[in-house]
Protein backbone atom coordinates (compact mmCIF):
# COMPACT_ATOMS: atom_id res chain seq x y z
CA UNK A 1 0.00 0.00 0.00
CA UNK A 2 1.45 3.36 -1.00
CA UNK A 3 1.47 6.31 1.33
CA UNK A 4 0.66 8.99 -1.27
CA UNK A 5 -0.63 9.09 -4.81
CA UNK A 6 2.35 9.43 -7.20
CA UNK A 7 1.20 12.72 -8.73
CA UNK A 8 0.51 14.21 -5.32
CA UNK A 9 3.88 12.93 -4.17
CA UNK A 10 5.75 14.71 -6.98
CA UNK A 11 3.78 17.89 -6.35
CA UNK A 12 4.64 17.76 -2.66
CA UNK A 13 8.34 17.24 -3.42
CA UNK A 14 8.34 20.28 -5.71
CA UNK A 15 6.80 22.35 -2.95
CA UNK A 16 9.39 21.15 -0.48
CA UNK A 17 12.23 22.00 -2.87
CA UNK A 18 10.80 25.49 -3.43
CA UNK A 19 10.48 26.00 0.32
CA UNK A 20 14.05 24.76 0.82
CA UNK A 21 15.42 27.16 -1.79
CA UNK A 22 13.51 30.03 -0.19
CA UNK A 23 14.93 29.20 3.22
CA UNK A 24 18.39 28.81 1.74
CA UNK A 25 18.29 32.23 0.10
CA UNK A 26 16.80 33.86 3.17
CA UNK A 27 19.25 32.19 5.55
CA UNK A 28 21.26 34.49 7.77
CA UNK A 29 24.96 33.73 8.00
CA UNK A 30 26.25 34.06 11.55
CA UNK A 31 29.88 34.45 12.59
CA UNK A 32 32.61 37.03 11.93
CA UNK A 33 33.39 38.66 8.59
CA UNK A 34 37.01 38.92 7.50
CA UNK A 35 38.83 42.24 7.32
CA UNK A 36 42.56 42.56 6.70
CA UNK A 37 44.44 43.33 9.92
CA UNK A 38 46.39 46.55 10.25
CA UNK A 39 50.06 45.68 9.86
CA UNK A 40 53.26 47.63 10.31
CA UNK A 41 55.05 48.54 7.10
CA UNK A 42 57.69 51.16 6.31
CA UNK A 43 57.13 53.98 3.85
CA UNK A 44 60.32 53.08 1.99
CA UNK A 45 63.22 50.67 2.20
CA UNK A 46 66.05 52.21 4.20
CA UNK A 47 68.78 50.37 2.27
CA UNK A 48 67.33 51.04 -1.18
CA UNK A 49 69.52 53.05 -3.54
CA UNK A 50 66.67 53.81 -5.93
CA UNK A 51 63.03 54.34 -5.00
CA UNK A 52 61.23 53.65 -8.27
CA UNK A 53 60.03 50.60 -10.17
CA UNK A 54 60.86 47.06 -9.06
CA UNK A 55 63.07 44.33 -10.42
CA UNK A 56 60.20 41.89 -9.85
CA UNK A 57 58.63 43.12 -13.10
CA UNK A 58 61.34 41.15 -14.94
CA UNK A 59 61.40 37.35 -15.31
CA UNK A 60 64.26 35.30 -13.88
CA UNK A 61 65.77 34.50 -17.26
CA UNK A 62 65.76 38.19 -18.19
CA UNK A 63 67.59 39.15 -15.00
CA UNK A 64 70.35 36.56 -15.47
CA UNK A 65 71.65 36.49 -19.03
CA UNK A 66 73.66 33.26 -18.68
CA UNK A 67 71.96 30.80 -21.08
CA UNK A 68 73.26 27.79 -19.13
CA UNK A 69 71.78 29.15 -15.91
CA UNK A 70 68.51 29.84 -17.72
CA UNK A 71 68.34 26.23 -18.92
CA UNK A 72 69.01 24.93 -15.41
CA UNK A 73 66.18 27.09 -14.06
CA UNK A 74 63.74 25.80 -16.67
CA UNK A 75 64.77 22.20 -16.05
CA UNK A 76 64.22 22.65 -12.32
CA UNK A 77 60.75 24.08 -12.94
CA UNK A 78 59.86 21.06 -15.09
CA UNK A 79 61.36 18.30 -12.93
CA UNK A 80 61.70 19.43 -9.32
CA UNK A 81 59.95 17.00 -6.98
CA UNK A 82 59.10 19.59 -4.30
CA UNK A 83 57.31 21.64 -6.93
CA UNK A 84 55.42 18.56 -8.11
CA UNK A 85 54.33 17.94 -4.52
CA UNK A 86 53.12 21.55 -4.27
CA UNK A 87 51.15 21.17 -7.52
CA UNK A 88 49.57 17.95 -6.22
CA UNK A 89 48.54 19.78 -3.06
CA UNK A 90 46.75 22.37 -5.18
CA UNK A 91 44.82 19.57 -6.90
CA UNK A 92 43.96 18.12 -3.48
CA UNK A 93 42.62 21.51 -2.36
CA UNK A 94 40.54 21.78 -5.54
CA UNK A 95 38.96 18.42 -4.79
CA UNK A 96 38.21 19.43 -1.19
CA UNK A 97 36.56 22.61 -2.44
CA UNK A 98 34.42 20.48 -4.75
CA UNK A 99 33.32 18.36 -1.78
CA UNK A 100 32.24 21.48 0.12
CA UNK A 101 30.35 22.85 -2.88
CA UNK A 102 28.46 19.57 -3.21
CA UNK A 103 27.03 20.05 0.29
CA UNK A 104 24.82 22.88 -1.02
CA UNK A 105 22.76 20.50 -3.14
CA UNK A 106 20.38 17.63 -2.35
CA UNK A 107 22.04 14.24 -1.97
CA UNK A 108 20.39 11.55 -4.08
CA UNK A 109 20.88 7.83 -3.49
CA UNK A 110 19.13 4.58 -4.30
CA UNK A 111 18.38 1.29 -2.61
CA UNK A 112 16.87 -1.99 -3.78
CA UNK A 113 16.24 -5.23 -1.95
CA UNK A 114 14.30 -8.45 -1.79
CA UNK A 115 13.34 -10.85 0.98
CA UNK A 116 11.71 -14.27 0.62
CA UNK A 117 10.91 -16.36 3.69
CA UNK A 118 8.93 -19.61 3.82
CA UNK A 119 7.95 -20.96 7.27
CA UNK A 120 6.00 -23.92 5.79
CA UNK A 121 8.50 -26.54 6.92
CA UNK A 122 8.53 -25.18 10.45
CA UNK A 123 4.77 -25.32 10.75
CA UNK A 124 4.29 -28.52 8.75
CA UNK A 125 3.01 -30.40 11.79
CA UNK A 126 0.12 -27.96 12.05
CA UNK A 127 -0.53 -28.03 8.33
CA UNK A 128 -0.07 -24.26 8.05
CA UNK A 129 2.50 -22.25 5.98
CA UNK A 130 3.37 -18.56 6.53
CA UNK A 131 5.28 -17.21 3.50
CA UNK A 132 6.66 -13.63 3.88
CA UNK A 133 7.97 -11.95 0.69
CA UNK A 134 8.89 -8.32 0.00
CA UNK A 135 10.64 -6.50 -2.88
CA UNK A 136 11.41 -2.83 -3.14
CA UNK A 137 13.31 -0.21 -5.20
CA UNK A 138 13.66 3.26 -3.71
CA UNK A 139 15.23 6.62 -4.52
CA UNK A 140 16.32 8.62 -1.47
CA UNK A 141 16.97 12.33 -1.12
CA UNK A 142 18.47 14.31 1.76
CA UNK A 143 19.16 18.03 1.88
CA UNK A 144 20.48 20.29 4.60
CA UNK A 145 19.16 23.83 4.33
CA UNK A 146 21.96 26.30 5.11
CA UNK A 147 19.94 28.52 7.47
CA UNK A 148 22.88 30.01 9.39
CA UNK A 149 25.64 29.98 6.81
CA UNK A 150 27.48 26.89 8.08
CA UNK A 151 27.90 25.47 4.59
CA UNK A 152 28.70 28.87 3.11
CA UNK A 153 31.41 29.46 5.72
CA UNK A 154 32.87 26.00 5.06
CA UNK A 155 32.84 26.61 1.32
CA UNK A 156 34.58 29.97 1.65
CA UNK A 157 37.14 28.42 4.00
CA UNK A 158 37.89 25.68 1.47
CA UNK A 159 38.25 28.26 -1.30
CA UNK A 160 40.65 30.37 0.78
CA UNK A 161 42.69 27.26 1.57
CA UNK A 162 42.83 26.48 -2.15
CA UNK A 163 44.17 29.97 -2.88
CA UNK A 164 46.65 29.64 0.01
CA UNK A 165 47.87 26.33 -1.40
CA UNK A 166 48.34 27.85 -4.83
CA UNK A 167 50.27 30.76 -3.33
CA UNK A 168 52.41 28.22 -1.47
CA UNK A 169 53.10 26.59 -4.84
CA UNK A 170 54.34 29.93 -6.14
CA UNK A 171 56.58 30.26 -3.08
CA UNK A 172 58.08 26.84 -3.81
CA UNK A 173 58.58 27.90 -7.43
CA UNK A 174 60.45 31.05 -6.39
CA UNK A 175 62.50 29.19 -3.80
CA UNK A 176 63.59 26.49 -6.26
CA UNK A 177 64.65 28.91 -8.97
CA UNK A 178 66.49 31.04 -6.40
CA UNK A 179 68.27 27.97 -5.02
CA UNK A 180 69.39 26.98 -8.53
CA UNK A 181 70.79 30.47 -9.14
CA UNK A 182 72.51 30.66 -5.73
CA UNK A 183 74.10 27.22 -6.12
CA UNK A 184 75.17 28.03 -9.67
CA UNK A 185 76.97 31.20 -8.56
CA UNK A 186 78.47 29.23 -5.67
CA UNK A 187 79.65 26.55 -8.10
CA UNK A 188 81.23 29.11 -10.42
CA UNK A 189 82.85 30.73 -7.38
CA UNK A 190 84.29 27.37 -6.35
CA UNK A 191 85.55 26.88 -9.91
CA UNK A 192 87.27 30.26 -9.69
CA UNK A 193 88.85 29.49 -6.34
CA UNK A 194 89.92 26.05 -7.58
CA UNK A 195 91.74 27.70 -10.49
CA UNK A 196 93.33 30.25 -8.11
CA UNK A 197 94.47 27.40 -5.87
CA UNK A 198 95.84 25.40 -8.81
CA UNK A 199 97.90 28.36 -10.00
CA UNK A 200 99.09 28.98 -6.45
CA UNK A 201 99.97 25.33 -6.00
CA UNK A 202 101.98 25.29 -9.24
CA UNK A 203 103.83 28.41 -8.10
CA UNK A 204 104.53 26.91 -4.68
CA UNK A 205 105.75 23.66 -6.21
CA UNK A 206 108.14 25.69 -8.32
CA UNK A 207 109.31 27.52 -5.16
CA UNK A 208 109.93 24.13 -3.56
CA UNK A 209 111.89 22.90 -6.57
CA UNK A 210 114.14 25.96 -6.62
CA UNK A 211 114.62 26.03 -2.84
CA UNK A 212 115.45 22.31 -2.83
CA UNK A 213 118.14 22.87 -5.50
CA UNK A 214 119.59 25.74 -3.50
CA UNK A 215 119.48 23.68 -0.32
CA UNK A 216 121.30 20.82 -2.02
CA UNK A 217 123.96 23.31 -3.12
CA UNK A 218 124.21 24.70 0.40
CA UNK A 219 122.90 28.15 -0.57
CA UNK A 220 119.86 28.17 1.77
CA UNK A 221 119.02 26.67 5.12
CA UNK A 222 116.85 23.62 5.73
CA UNK A 223 114.30 25.96 7.33
CA UNK A 224 113.65 27.58 3.93
CA UNK A 225 113.17 24.14 2.39
CA UNK A 226 110.74 23.05 5.12
CA UNK A 227 108.76 26.27 4.77
CA UNK A 228 108.49 25.72 1.02
CA UNK A 229 107.28 22.14 1.57
CA UNK A 230 104.73 23.42 4.07
CA UNK A 231 103.04 25.93 1.78
CA UNK A 232 103.12 23.53 -1.20
CA UNK A 233 101.37 20.83 0.84
CA UNK A 234 98.89 23.37 2.16
CA UNK A 235 97.73 24.46 -1.31
CA UNK A 236 97.56 20.84 -2.49
CA UNK A 237 95.29 19.97 0.46
CA UNK A 238 93.11 22.97 -0.38
CA UNK A 239 92.61 21.56 -3.89
CA UNK A 240 91.00 18.41 -2.46
CA UNK A 241 88.82 20.46 -0.15
CA UNK A 242 87.54 22.54 -3.07
CA UNK A 243 86.95 19.41 -5.13
CA UNK A 244 84.72 18.02 -2.38
CA UNK A 245 82.79 21.28 -2.20
CA UNK A 246 82.27 21.32 -5.98
CA UNK A 247 80.89 17.77 -6.04
CA UNK A 248 78.61 18.56 -3.09
CA UNK A 249 77.30 21.70 -4.83
CA UNK A 250 76.74 19.81 -8.09
CA UNK A 251 74.78 17.19 -6.17
CA UNK A 252 72.62 19.88 -4.60
CA UNK A 253 71.82 21.27 -8.05
CA UNK A 254 71.07 17.80 -9.39
CA UNK A 255 68.56 17.22 -6.60
CA UNK A 256 66.80 20.46 -7.54
CA UNK A 257 66.74 19.24 -11.14
CA UNK A 258 65.16 15.96 -10.04
CA UNK A 259 68.01 13.75 -11.24
CA UNK A 260 70.91 11.67 -9.98
CA UNK A 261 74.45 13.01 -9.99
CA UNK A 262 75.97 14.24 -13.22
CA UNK A 263 78.50 17.04 -13.78
CA UNK A 264 76.79 20.42 -14.12
CA UNK A 265 77.38 22.28 -17.37
CA UNK A 266 79.07 25.64 -16.83
CA UNK A 267 78.29 28.92 -18.55
CA UNK A 268 79.63 32.38 -17.77
CA UNK A 269 82.18 32.98 -15.07
CA UNK A 270 81.00 35.01 -12.10
CA UNK A 271 82.97 38.05 -13.27
CA UNK A 272 81.25 37.78 -16.67
CA UNK A 273 77.71 37.99 -15.30
CA UNK A 274 75.82 41.08 -16.43
CA UNK A 275 73.68 42.65 -13.71
CA UNK A 276 72.26 46.17 -13.35
CA UNK A 277 74.43 48.57 -11.35
CA UNK A 278 71.47 49.65 -9.24
CA UNK A 279 68.67 47.14 -8.63
CA UNK A 280 65.29 48.86 -8.07
CA UNK A 281 63.22 47.42 -5.24
CA UNK A 282 59.92 49.27 -5.61
CA UNK A 283 57.88 50.42 -2.61
CA UNK A 284 57.07 48.38 0.53
CA UNK A 285 53.30 48.40 -0.01
CA UNK A 286 53.80 46.34 -3.18
CA UNK A 287 55.33 43.56 -1.12
CA UNK A 288 52.02 42.67 0.56
CA UNK A 289 50.44 41.99 -2.82
CA UNK A 290 53.50 40.52 -4.51
CA UNK A 291 54.99 37.92 -2.17
CA UNK A 292 53.19 34.57 -2.36
CA UNK A 293 54.02 33.61 1.23
CA UNK A 294 52.30 36.77 2.51
CA UNK A 295 49.28 36.14 0.30
CA UNK A 296 49.18 32.52 1.43
CA UNK A 297 49.33 33.56 5.09
CA UNK A 298 46.44 35.98 4.58
CA UNK A 299 44.33 33.36 2.81
CA UNK A 300 44.90 30.97 5.71
CA UNK A 301 43.68 33.74 8.04
CA UNK A 302 40.58 34.17 5.85
CA UNK A 303 39.97 30.41 5.95
CA UNK A 304 40.28 30.31 9.73
CA UNK A 305 37.89 33.26 10.09
CA UNK A 306 35.34 31.28 8.08
CA UNK A 307 35.92 28.24 10.31
CA UNK A 308 34.97 30.41 13.28
CA UNK A 309 31.72 31.09 11.41
CA UNK A 310 31.15 27.35 11.01
CA UNK A 311 31.62 26.85 14.75
CA UNK A 312 29.18 29.68 15.54
CA UNK A 313 26.58 28.24 13.13
CA UNK A 314 26.78 24.85 14.86
CA UNK A 315 25.23 26.48 17.95
CA UNK A 316 21.98 27.07 16.04
CA UNK A 317 19.30 24.62 14.85
CA UNK A 318 19.76 22.85 11.51
CA UNK A 319 17.00 22.00 9.05
CA UNK A 320 17.21 18.76 7.09
CA UNK A 321 14.80 17.54 4.43
CA UNK A 322 14.68 13.82 3.71
CA UNK A 323 12.46 11.77 1.51
CA UNK A 324 12.12 8.70 -0.61
CA UNK A 325 10.09 7.64 -3.64
CA UNK A 326 9.91 4.15 -5.04
CA UNK A 327 8.00 0.92 -5.34
CA UNK A 328 7.42 -2.00 -2.98
CA UNK A 329 5.41 -5.19 -3.31
CA UNK A 330 5.16 -8.66 -1.77
CA UNK A 331 5.26 -10.08 -5.30
CA UNK A 332 7.98 -9.19 -7.76
CA UNK A 333 5.56 -9.54 -10.68
CA UNK A 334 3.54 -6.57 -9.36
CA UNK A 335 6.52 -4.47 -8.29
CA UNK A 336 6.10 -1.85 -11.02
CA UNK A 337 2.33 -1.55 -11.00
CA UNK A 338 0.77 1.74 -9.93
CA UNK A 339 -0.42 0.31 -6.65
CA UNK A 340 3.17 -0.47 -5.62
CA UNK A 341 4.30 3.17 -5.58
CA UNK A 342 5.12 4.68 -2.19
CA UNK A 343 6.98 7.69 -0.92
CA UNK A 344 7.56 9.99 2.00
CA UNK A 345 8.94 13.49 2.71
CA UNK A 346 10.15 14.63 6.12
CA UNK A 347 11.42 17.95 7.38
CA UNK A 348 13.41 17.86 10.60
CA UNK A 349 14.62 20.79 12.70
CA UNK A 350 17.25 19.84 15.25
CA UNK A 351 19.33 21.96 17.56
CA UNK A 352 21.44 21.84 20.70
CA UNK A 353 19.96 22.55 24.13
CA UNK A 354 22.55 21.58 26.70
CA UNK A 355 25.87 20.07 25.64
CA UNK A 356 27.93 21.03 28.70
CA UNK A 357 29.52 24.00 26.90
CA UNK A 358 30.92 21.95 24.01
CA UNK A 359 29.60 24.25 21.29
CA UNK A 360 30.79 27.37 23.12
CA UNK A 361 34.25 25.87 23.63
CA UNK A 362 34.38 24.95 19.95
CA UNK A 363 33.89 28.59 19.02
CA UNK A 364 36.52 29.70 21.54
CA UNK A 365 39.00 27.15 20.18
CA UNK A 366 38.50 28.31 16.58
CA UNK A 367 38.86 31.95 17.63
CA UNK A 368 42.12 31.11 19.41
CA UNK A 369 43.41 29.41 16.26
CA UNK A 370 42.41 32.52 14.29
CA UNK A 371 44.53 34.63 16.63
CA UNK A 372 47.50 32.32 16.06
CA UNK A 373 47.10 32.46 12.28
CA UNK A 374 46.76 36.25 12.47
CA UNK A 375 50.00 36.60 14.40
CA UNK A 376 51.70 34.29 11.89
CA UNK A 377 50.46 36.54 9.08
CA UNK A 378 51.92 39.63 10.79
CA UNK A 379 55.22 37.86 11.44
CA UNK A 380 55.39 36.77 7.80
CA UNK A 381 55.12 40.41 6.75
CA UNK A 382 57.82 41.52 9.21
CA UNK A 383 60.15 38.76 8.01
CA UNK A 384 59.52 39.76 4.41
CA UNK A 385 60.52 43.38 5.01
CA UNK A 386 63.58 42.24 6.96
CA UNK A 387 64.64 39.95 4.10
CA UNK A 388 64.39 42.81 1.61
CA UNK A 389 66.41 45.16 3.81
CA UNK A 390 69.04 42.47 4.46
CA UNK A 391 69.37 41.71 0.76
CA UNK A 392 69.68 45.38 -0.16
CA UNK A 393 72.38 45.80 2.49
CA UNK A 394 74.19 42.70 1.25
CA UNK A 395 74.22 43.94 -2.34
CA UNK A 396 75.64 47.32 -1.31
CA UNK A 397 78.24 46.01 1.13
CA UNK A 398 79.43 43.10 -1.01
CA UNK A 399 79.81 45.46 -3.98
CA UNK A 400 81.95 47.77 -1.88
CA UNK A 401 83.86 44.82 -0.41
CA UNK A 402 84.59 43.49 -3.90
CA UNK A 403 86.01 46.86 -4.93
CA UNK A 404 88.22 46.88 -1.83
CA UNK A 405 89.36 43.31 -2.54
CA UNK A 406 90.39 44.31 -6.06
CA UNK A 407 92.65 46.99 -4.58
CA UNK A 408 93.98 44.49 -2.05
CA UNK A 409 94.84 41.92 -4.77
CA UNK A 410 96.69 44.54 -6.84
CA UNK A 411 98.71 45.61 -3.78
CA UNK A 412 99.61 42.05 -2.73
CA UNK A 413 100.69 41.19 -6.29
CA UNK A 414 103.19 44.07 -6.24
CA UNK A 415 104.28 43.15 -2.72
CA UNK A 416 105.07 39.60 -3.81
CA UNK A 417 107.14 40.78 -6.78
CA UNK A 418 109.17 43.11 -4.53
CA UNK A 419 109.63 40.44 -1.84
CA UNK A 420 110.93 37.91 -4.39
CA UNK A 421 113.34 40.49 -5.79
CA UNK A 422 114.68 41.35 -2.32
CA UNK A 423 115.07 37.66 -1.47
CA UNK A 424 116.87 36.83 -4.73
CA UNK A 425 119.33 39.64 -3.99
CA UNK A 426 119.83 38.54 -0.40
CA UNK A 427 118.15 41.49 1.28
CA UNK A 428 115.35 39.55 3.07
CA UNK A 429 114.49 36.07 4.24
CA UNK A 430 112.38 33.50 2.42
CA UNK A 431 109.79 33.93 5.17
CA UNK A 432 108.88 37.37 3.81
CA UNK A 433 108.32 35.87 0.36
CA UNK A 434 106.05 33.23 1.87
CA UNK A 435 104.08 35.85 3.78
CA UNK A 436 103.61 37.92 0.63
CA UNK A 437 102.56 34.85 -1.33
CA UNK A 438 100.04 33.85 1.35
CA UNK A 439 98.61 37.38 1.38
CA UNK A 440 98.16 37.27 -2.38
CA UNK A 441 96.44 33.89 -2.27
CA UNK A 442 94.14 34.94 0.57
CA UNK A 443 93.23 38.23 -1.12
CA UNK A 444 92.41 36.46 -4.39
CA UNK A 445 90.34 33.93 -2.45
CA UNK A 446 88.42 36.64 -0.60
CA UNK A 447 87.88 38.60 -3.80
CA UNK A 448 86.29 35.54 -5.39
CA UNK A 449 84.03 35.07 -2.37
CA UNK A 450 82.98 38.74 -2.36
CA UNK A 451 81.92 38.52 -6.01
CA UNK A 452 80.07 35.25 -5.40
CA UNK A 453 78.18 36.70 -2.44
CA UNK A 454 77.38 39.85 -4.39
CA UNK A 455 75.70 37.77 -7.11
CA UNK A 456 73.90 35.60 -4.57
CA UNK A 457 72.61 38.70 -2.76
CA UNK A 458 70.90 39.85 -5.97
CA UNK A 459 69.16 36.48 -6.15
CA UNK A 460 68.03 36.83 -2.55
CA UNK A 461 66.71 40.32 -3.15
CA UNK A 462 64.73 39.16 -6.18
CA UNK A 463 63.36 36.29 -4.11
CA UNK A 464 62.62 38.58 -1.13
CA UNK A 465 60.64 40.92 -3.39
CA UNK A 466 58.54 37.98 -4.62
CA UNK A 467 59.72 38.12 -8.22
CA UNK A 468 59.89 35.50 -10.89
CA UNK A 469 56.59 33.70 -10.85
Amino acid sequence: MHLFHPLNQLTNMKKIIIIGLTLLLAGCAVGPKYSRPETKKPEAYVQAATKTDSITNVKWWDVYQDSVLQNLMRKAIDNNLDLKVAIARVEESKAILGINKANFFPMLSYAAGARATDFGNVAAGAGVAFPTNSYYALGNVSWEIDLWGKLRHANRAAFAELVATDEARKSVYISIVAQVAELYFQLRGLDDRLEITRRTNETRKEYLRIITLRFNQGEVSELDKLQAENIAASSEAQLYSLERAIISTENAINILLGQTYSPITRGLLNDQQQLPVEIPSGIPSELLERRPDIRSAEQLLIAQTEKVGVAVALQFPSLNLTGFLGVASPDISTLFESGAVLGSITGQLTGPIFHFGRNKRRVEAERAVALQVGYTYEKTILNAFAEVENSLAEIRTYRNEFTARQTQVAATEKSLVLSKSLYDNGYTSFLQVLDAERELYNSQFEKSLALQYQLISTVRLYKALGGGW
